[in-house]
């Protein structure tokens, strides 16, 4: 039952997980990245480490196109807001896509040697093992992340991803609604 789900049931080591320095550069991550979805682990995000092998945070493949993408768009920009990047633009910004297009080979290649730090999300909040999965995937809505650091006796010791808690519903939900569709 989901309601007695845990921490401590579905998270995954910090060892068992694709890991990058923070100051690794972004051409870095994106090699890595694209090694790890050719393995068809599931994994979707890297974790990032500082030179102590503390969690700092982590890259997505938002995170890694992002970095590469235009300055107007990035969560960093003082005029980001959710759904509109800018404000006092229509919603539509697609017509801008023509912008970056042009040269983008190039802006890419000139983001590669810049270091990882500036690009991950960071990893501010964290849960215990003995959290219910309810505290995790609130703090993930509220807070727009995809993993939280689990900690125990204050080191971290592994992760808890959006995607190990929505294979849990998922799961729960297909045997409460399969049943109906026999």
């Amino acid at each position: 039952m989901l309601d007695d789900l845990k921490v401590k049931d579905v998270y995954l080591k910090t060892e068992d997980y694709p890991n990058i320095s923070v100051n690794a550069p972004l051409g870095q991550a994106f090699h890595l990245m694209h090694h790890v979805l050719e393995d068809k682990t599931k994994f979707r995000t890297i974790l990032v480490l500082d030179d102590d092998n503390r969690l700092k945070g982590y890259l997505s493949l938002r995170d890694l196109i992002s970095a590469v993408g235009p300055d107007y768009l990035k969560k960093c920009h003082p005029h980001f807001m959710r759904n509109q990047p800018i404000s006092g633009f229509c919603q539509d910004l697609t017509s801008l896509s023509v912008i970056w297009q042009e040269g983008f080979t190039l802006k890419l290649h000139d983001e590669l040697n810049k270091p990882v730090s500036e690009c991950m999300t960071p990893m501010e909040d964290l849960v215990i093992l003995d959290d219910p999965i309810a505290k995790c995937l609130y703090t993930m809505l509220a807070n727009d992340v995809l993993v939280l650091p689990v900690v125990e006796d204050e080191h971290v010791i592994g992760v808890i991803r959006l995607v190990d808690l929505f294979e849990r519903i998922a799961d729960n939900v297909e045997q409460a609604w399969m049943p109906e569709q026999k």
